[in-house]
């Protein structure tokens, strides 16, 4: 059961809310199912506070720490996690929607099977990050670190992965039609083989695309 004084605390003071999360390091603040739409949470100590079916609509948490923090089930739509730190967050049901991760940490996150529509992921770091069957349609990958990454049969339509590092990301069975991947980095034609693309599919210039039908392509390494 959420506790007042901590949520008053929260509410009133990031910064007095820090000096007590520094004080007092071993208690988890429990808060969930509590209000905190539109609320300035701006680089708050959140570490494994519990924020279980919390409303966090349209709140300002760009910067805090949410470390092993639990989301489950929260309204997180429109919030700002931008340049957070979110190492082992629990996410499991929460809406994202309109969300923005950019320059966040967000290494091994689990995001599988999600409708994750139109977030802005720019400049986040999503090493081993798992997108399997997810809905990423127009999603912002702008300079993300997205190596071993995790793709398989993600819908990535129309998609902005420019300037993205893609080592070793996977992409089978994904969709990339409208897909933009110019300047990306490490891109193999083995990576995007079994990938659906479309001829408004761009990709980087060291990778050339041989149209066979209207469905099937070849790629290899542009040479030229």
């Amino acid at each position: 059961m959420a506790n007042r004084e901590q949520i008053t605390l929260l509410k009133s003071s990031v910064t007095r809310w820090n000096l007590w999360r520094e004080n007092n390091p071993k208690i988890e603040p429990d808060l969930d199912r509590v209000d905190f739409n539109g609320v300035n949470l701006k680089n708050a100590n959140l570490r494994r506070a519990n924020f279980y079916m919390a409303l966090l609509n349209g709140a300002n948490l760009q910067g805090a720490d949410l470390t092993k923090t639990f989301f489950a089930g929260s309204d997180l739509r429109g919030a700002n996690l931008s340049e957070t730190d979110c190492s082992a967050v629990k996410l499991n049901g929460a809406d994202l929607g309109g969300c923005s991760f950019k320059k966040a940490i967000l290494r091994k996150i689990d995001l599988s099977n999600r409708d994750l529509r139109g977030i802005d992921f720019s400049e986040a770091d999503l090493r081993r990050a798992d997108f399997r069957k997810s809905n990423l349609e127009k999603v912002s990958f702008f300079k993300a670190d997205l190596r071993k990454a995790l793709f398989t049969e993600a819908n990535l339509t129309g998609a902005y992965l420019t300037s993205t590092l893609l080592q070793d990301t996977d992409f089978q069975w994904a969709n990339l039609k409208k897909a933009v991947m110019r300047y990306s980095l490490n891109l193999t034609p083995s990576q995007i083989q079994s990938v659906k693309i479309d001829r408004d599919t761009q990709f980087p210039r060291y990778l050339k695309i041989y149209w066979i039908s209207e469905t099937e392509f070849r790629c290899e390494k542009n040479l030229v």
